[in-house]
């Protein structure tokens, strides 16, 4: 239950943040906006003051259309990024949603809940595709059971590790194994 009520309280801190950000982002955009439309007033005033026959130079207007471009590409930039924190907003309200429509039934109203089960291929499945953890656990068992059982049954008669043929070898009769052969039993040489 502390685990569930920790996740709560994460998203909703998180949601405290996304709406921070969100506002942050909304008022640099208004900023911004502010800031072009001061700019294109000023241009506008001074070039009502100065003299029709004068040329205004091109540097002026290449930095004025870099900087219209510029603000243009970072309020589209600041509008993806407004699109993608209300697009986490409605992910974690689902979240939100989500995990207190499904939050942990007392003991009593455990009892009187039934489920309808799928079972294919021996895996049994809630209506709402969970599989329970007793049934992995037993899976798990029947596994392990069984590997155990076939390798107790192949052990059961002895086996010679070699051929006939060497079985057959005849030794001499003063015939001594080499030193690093012998071993003390407890798998330490002598």
């Amino acid at each position: 239950m502390d685990d569930f009520n920790n996740f709560l309280y994460a998203i909703l801190q998180t949601q405290e943040y996304s709406k921070a950000f969100k506002a942050k982002i909304e008022s640099f955009v208004k900023g911004a906006k502010q800031e072009v439309q001061a700019v294109e007033k000023d241009l506008l005033d001074n070039a009502s003051s100065i003299n029709p026959k004068v040329e205004v130079p091109t540097v002026m207007m290449v930095q004025t259309t870099l900087l219209k471009e510029q603000i243009a590409s970072r309020t589209v930039a600041v509008g993806n990024l407004l699109k993608h924190v209300r697009a986490r907003d409605n992910q974690l309200n689902k979240l939100h949603d989500k995990f207190q429509s499904t939050a942990p039934l007392n003991e009593f109203e455990e009892q009187d809940f039934s489920v309808e089960c799928n079972t294919s291929k021996g895996i049994t499945v809630s209506a709402d595709g969970f599989i329970y953890v007793e049934h992995v656990k037993n899976t798990v068992n029947e596994a392990i059971v069984k590997t155990y059982e076939t390798q107790v049954q192949a052990f059961k008669s002895y086996v010679k590790p070699y051929t006939r043929r060497i079985e057959q070898l005849r030794m001499p009769v003063n015939y001594q194994p080499p030193k690093f052969q012998q071993f003390n039993g407890h798998g330490d040489p002598q």
